[in-house]
């Protein structure tokens, strides 16, 4: 496992928070994120990672982390505008986010009037829940955040994102050489909302593992028609090939000389025949 630093490779940090499916370098504005070139800034990343359990219900697991860094990019799911796709490698390491600092003895968070208390974690530099009790919510749940602070180390911050709405994929069927295929899924069609798609395959066919993937950053309105020329390399492997559709949305808030950069995002794997 690989932990993400502090400091200067906060980028690091704020890349991870999107389950690592979002390639900032390869795919840039597409991908959705912009620079915070301010200097020596101070950072609460609050990240709700969930999957879906029922219909509009979902469950999520919650982390947040302080920290202070330089011109760090911040992912924004509200530029997301057009729909853009390339082949990249797939990346099989996990980052666990890691921060520098405290930002008060726990966290709150407040999910349809329910509270919960996340403490702090001084050997992991994190709040997060306990394994095997995650947040429960339904379609449309707005999560508040509430950092108390911790003295001159880090300022009281709160803000709030909407929870992402959980996925329901649309059928799907594998396309033959040469034909497009679409994709489509319960679209929000809401502006601070955006899906990741990546569909992994080995290449070349031998590998023993899908170390390749078709990967795109598309707008959440349900739909998408990947060209037939892309499919031509996920078609050619018959074996260890998977579709996962990622909906995220984030929420920058600035308070008290800090930044709260609040990510969501829900996911759904297929496995291809």
């Amino acid at each position: 496992m690989r932990t993400a630093p502090a400091g200067h490779d906060a980028a690091r940090l704020i890349s991870a928070v999107v389950q690592g499916l979002v390639l900032p370098v390869l795919l840039g504005a597409c991908a959705g994120s912009t620079d915070n070139q301010q200097t020596g800034q101070k950072y609460g990343a609050a990240n709700f990672v969930a999957k879906r359990t029922a219909s509009g219900q979902a469950s999520a697991s919650a982390t947040f982390v302080a920290f202070e860094g330089l011109g760090v990019p911040i992912p924004n799911s509200s530029t997301q505008q057009n729909d853009q796709c390339v082949y990249a490698a797939v990346d099989t390491s996990v980052v666990t986010a890691r921060g520098d600092r405290s930002a008060g003895s726990a966290i709150s968070i407040v999910v349809a009037g329910v509270t919960r208390t996340l403490p702090y974690s001084a050997s992991d530099l994190r709040y997060a829940t306990s394994a095997g009790a995650p947040i429960t919510y339904t379609a449309g749940d707005v999560a508040q955040v509430s950092a108390p602070g911790d003295g001159a180390s880090f300022p009281a911050v709160s803000g709030s994102v909407k929870l992402a709405e959980p996925l329901e994929l649309g059928p799907l069927s594998t396309p033959t050489t040469g034909a497009n295929l679409t994709l489509t899924w319960n679209g929000t069609n809401d502006a601070t909302a955006a899906i990741i798609l990546s569909m992994k395959y080995p290449n070349p066919v031998g590998s023993s593992y899908a170390n390749e993937q078709i990967y795109c950053a598309l707008r959440d309105d349900g739909s998408v028609t990947i060209p037939g020329g892309l499919l031509n390399p996920f078609l050619l492997a018959s074996s260890k090939r998977s579709l996962t559709l990622v909906r995220w949305r984030t929420n920058l808030v600035t308070s008290n000389g800090a930044n709260l950069h609040l990510t969501t995002s829900t996911d759904t794997t297929v496995a291809f025949p």
